[in-house]
């Protein structure tokens, strides 16, 4: 969880209007080679042969037990594909991917050190941005490259993929250009917010970090994303067989959950969800927490037995005196 709360203000200009903030923490990741949708379609669970150029996708890479092994953007360029993860992703996606590509004419490419990447979010941040000299409008889950006249060198990745409730759209260029960029954004209208505002609705939205509230140790539809991310329809991928086998069941154990928590003291990620009927009972975690000035209470993600993630249902936490319930 952040150090700080995030304001009011930060939060309603981007859920009212426009904010634009650093995510440069991001993954940032280019595949270049003919084969390259074919190869990436078979260590993932989105249909990427059937991306058009310009297009992505959200989609889980898996072992072969059907675990989650990376949660990636996906988008289809006419070069290259170019896949975005949540901080933290890097070494594990190459490290995966390039045990298959010694067979093939591919490249990959980690570009997380040398570009940075500006979110603009709001219902006004698509004709903002388009108002950017030589940028356009971009309906959701599309990208285009711009050569902006202001910006030298490799201009910028802009991609929208709207997975924090309102219009998103992730700008991508050199480290070196990104305050430049970061000027016309809010001379164009938009206000800076901080990463606090970030974590606050990528809980709201039930949006996972890997590697805290998602692991390895998770099957892909455990969460909770799998209208989302996962395609029943494409050809075989690694993983394949358990995902399928588990959709036919028709249900998870357990999953990742959104909550509203009700305490006096900042709950801790990792926090115990106990049974409301038998506290002895572990029944999940919390994974990640925030404050959320539009609830005024806290609100958390968390893996949780399906059998108590009722909408509603309150749930006990370990820490004294706190109640989770689910949203």
């Amino acid at each position: 969880m952040t150090d700080r709360q995030p304001s009011t203000v930060d939060l309603r200009a981007a859920l009212q209007t426009a904010a634009v903030m650093d995510v440069s923490d991001r993954t940032q990741l280019e595949l270049r080679g003919d084969n390259r949708q074919a190869f990436f379609h078979n260590f993932c669970t989105h249909d990427i042969k059937a991306l058009r150029i310009g297009a992505g996708c959200e989609a889980f890479l898996c072992n072969i037990k059907g675990r989650i092994l990376g949660h990636v953007f996906v988008f289809a360029g006419e070069s290259s594909l170019w896949i975005e993860a949540l901080p933290g992703n890097a070494s594990n996606l190459i490290n995966h991917l390039r045990k298959y590509l010694l067979l093939e004419n591919l490249t990959l490419h980690d570009w997380s050190q040398a570009y940075g990447e500006l979110l603009v979010i709001g219902p006004q941040a698509p004709d903002l941005v388009a108002q950017l000299e030589g940028a356009r409008f971009l309906p959701d889950w599309n990208h285009a490259q711009l050569r902006l006249p202001s910006l030298q060198d490799n201009g910028v990745w802009m991609k929208r993929a709207d997975v924090l409730g309102v219009p998103c759209l992730w700008l991508s260029t050199a480290r070196e250009q990104l305050p430049r960029l970061h000027e016309q954004l809010l001379a164009a209208g938009a206000l800076t917010a901080s990463p606090a505002v970030f974590e606050t609705l990528r809980i709201e939205a039930g949006l996972p970090l890997y590697g805290s509230d998602l692991t390895d140790e998770n099957l892909a539809q455990e969460a909770n994303r799998t209208q989302q991310a996962i395609s029943f329809t494409k050809g075989c991928y690694l993983g394949q067989e358990p995902i399928a086998r588990l959709h036919a069941m028709g249900h998870v154990n357990k999953e990742l959950k959104r909550f509203e928590v009700v305490t006096d003291s900042t709950p801790t990620p990792g926090v115990a969800l106990l049974n409301p009927t038998d506290s002895a009972k572990e029944i999940g975690r919390l994974t990640s927490c925030a404050w959320s000035p539009t609830r005024e209470c806290f609100v958390a993600l968390g893996i949780v037995r399906s059998a108590f993630s009722a909408v509603g249902t309150e749930l006990p936490l370990s820490q004294s005196n706190t109640i989770a319930r689910v949203l």
